[in-house]
């Protein structure tokens, strides 16, 4: 036959592929779907006790970190307070707290009003999306049996946005009705809205038994119950909805069915985003308990130890007679105080993992195989160039910098350092080098859009920091999905992005975080999947900064953040602060007060008085220190 591929096993037909009437009409549901429409309503299905509440948090922090405005709009707490209002009114036989018998289908009574519950928290869901902003509900409505839990403001900037139905959605009458709803053709002419659901299944009795007591013992349903009765009123209430539950099987519909807490995922016309973001991240996200480490590198050895401003000015000038990139001193080794850092971290590493892998070993015995990235038993074997063995596992990750990966590198605990170019620190494109105050005078109209918005602003030829959000979002699934202790060894632009992650915090403001030298940032997960955060200083600050940087106890919980949020972002390769002035030719620079033992250990703000813009400053902000 002509045209017959003599290597069709290794590279298939050489034939154009062609259209045909079957093929566009299979495709076609799939291009629809892959455009990605500007609302979306992701709706939770499931019976209690399933998991829908993590996954509601997980989704709105993950989404709202990667920009994506993103709400959660929980039918329980509307039933919460509607039934509170009812009772305080003695309306019927309505309860405050309701017990099963309120969930029965045969309840006629109860039925109507968890409708209208239902009802109203998706006609909220859906003026959110439409653009209108929400604050909570203070008073109740007088004649109205249900009340919003929340006013709406004025409308706001129209963007993409995502919101979260959380219900047991458990009938395919309320799914149905759910889907009416946000295709209306008269109420949602013209505003149109994709719709997603999830169903969290769980067969496995004893992580359901589990899931049970952590429900009786955080929701406000079993408020004032012993343990004994609070587990017999879910279970009896689980047993309601079983009467009636009926499983997604409409594959017309858009689904993602997770199986134990992620342990099995099946997806039905899931396309474009959906399936490049957010199951990637439901199939990541765990109910494990191990900590997450970050840390800046360790100082290198490229400035002098006199710790003079003269000797400081005398390094700068010659950086500038050798290029702007010399400055940068991405590849020099580290310094004295880098080595003293990089070996307290080994010790410090060792110390809480062999403590977590212990206590976890205490509880489950070594058998336990979880199957995820790496194992989190403690008897794992890893090969090691030395031949040495670490005695828990761990996942290391830095960036490229050669200063980072010398830091991550511990002879005594020889663990394989994965180098990502994502944890590389924001590129500054054509200013890469350049001190604030130089790209001030070069281009003050750009520098007047930094001012403006920190966040959005690129670097000609380089990025912004949503740019850097970008290229993190795989590592963020890649550090969710870890089962044993994570440390990651980075720069403070990439940091901030991180920490804004794990604080739930605005990512938009995350140039104003603090990232200190020296210091350990632990997060370790929370029941409902949020962090708990600490700081470990591992080398202790000079006396003089103790009142500015109080230094952290190892198990310390922290607020960090600040209300003050500077116009310009903190950089850690800024030598140099710019005052705020009345005209850009005008500026001058803040000189900044060097502290150094054995080197170039902090930076502090002048004592001169004068008002500084770009504050609260970074300890250690110099170049080499990032």
């Amino acid at each position: 036959m002509n045209g017959v591929n003599n290597n069709y096993y290794e590279s298939g037909s050489v034939e154009l592929a062609t259209e045909t009437a079957l093929t566009v009409m299979k495709l076609e549901q799939r291009r629809k779907l892959t455009s990605s429409s500007e609302r979306l309503v992701i709706v939770l299905v499931g019976l209690p006790g399933r998991g829908k509440s993590f996954v509601a948090r997980k989704l709105q922090g993950f989404l709202t970190w990667r920009g994506t405005p993103c709400k959660s709009f929980n039918v329980g707490k509307y039933r919460r307070q509607a039934t509170a209002n009812l009772a305080g009114k003695n309306e019927g036989d309505v309860k405050k707290k309701q017990d099963a018998d309120f969930f029965d289908p045969k309840n006629s009574a109860t039925a109507a009003l968890r409708q209208e519950i239902a009802r109203v928290a998706l006609d909220d869901t859906l003026r959110w999306l439409d653009g209108e902003d929400v604050v909570p509900a203070e008073d109740t409505k007088d004649g109205e049996r249900v009340n919003s839990c929340y006013e709406f403001t004025s409308e706001s900037v129209s963007k993409q946005r995502i919101a979260i139905y959380d219900a047991t959605n458990s009938t395919i009458a309320r799914r149905n009705w759910i889907l009416e709803e946000c295709a209306h053709p008269i109420k949602r002419k013209g505003k149109p809205i994709g719709v997603v659901f999830v169903e969290s299944i769980c067969d496995d009795l004893e992580l359901l038994e589990e899931n049970f007591r952590f429900k009786i013992k955080n929701s406000p349903d079993f408020d004032g119950m012993t343990t004994e009765d609070a587990i017999a009123d879910l279970k009896k209430r689980v047993e309601k909805y079983e009467e009636q539950y009926e499983t997604i099987n409409d594959d017309s519909q858009s689904y993602i069915k997770i199986f134990n807490l992620s342990s099995k995922i099946m997806v039905n016309h899931i396309y474009g985003r959906m399936a490049k973001t957010i199951v990637p991240a439901l199939m990541a996200w765990n109910i494990g308990t191990r900590p997450i480490f970050l840390c800046r590198p360790g100082q290198t050895a490229s400035l002098k130890r006199e710790g003079s401003i003269s000797s400081f000015s005398s390094f700068v000038s010659s950086s500038r007679s050798k290029g702007r990139n010399v400055r940068k001193a991405s590849s020099n080794p580290l310094g004295s105080m880098g080595h003293n850092f990089r070996d307290k971290l080994c010790d410090f590493i060792k110390s809480e993992g062999t403590a977590h892998m212990t206590k976890r070993n205490s509880i489950i015995g070594p058998s336990l195989n979880t199957g995820t990235s790496i194992t989190g038993i403690m008897d794992a074997k890893y090969e090691s160039t030395t031949g040495f063995e670490p005695p828990f596992p761990c996942k290391v990750m830095s960036s490229t910098m050669p200063r980072a990966v010398e830091t991550a590198q511990w002879p005594l605990l020889p663990f394989p350092v994965t180098q990502l170019s994502c944890l590389n620190p924001l590129d500054k494109g054509e200013f890469s080098g350049m001190e604030l105050n130089e790209i001030c005078e070069m281009d003050p109209e750009w520098y007047s859009d930094l001012e403006k918005d920190p966040f959005h602003t690129r670097f000609p030829g380089g990025e912004c920091y949503s740019d850097v959000i970008n290229r993190l979002e795989s590592f963020i699934i890649d550090i969710e999905q870890q089962v044993a202790p994570v440390i990651v060894v980075s720069h403070i632009s990439v940091l901030q992005v991180l920490i804004s992650y794990f604080r739930h915090s605005s990512v938009e403001q995350c140039t104003a975080i603090e990232v200190p030298m020296n210091t350990v940032l632990k997060f370790t997960p929370l029941r409902g999947g949020g962090w708990s955060e600490s700081r470990h200083q591992l080398i202790a600050p000079d006396a003089s900064l103790a009142e500015t940087h109080p230094a952290g106890t190892s198990d310390s919980y922290m607020e960090w953040g600040t209300n003050e949020i500077p116009t310009t972002p903190i950089w850690g390769d800024s030598t140099q602060i710019v005052r705020k002035v009345s005209s850009f030719s005008e500026s001058s620079l803040s000189l900044l007060e060097m502290h150094s033992k054995d080197s170039l250990q902090s930076v502090r703000r002048s004592q001169s008085g004068d008002s500084i813009q770009n504050s609260p400053l970074k300890e250690n902000s110099a170049m080499t220190a990032n």
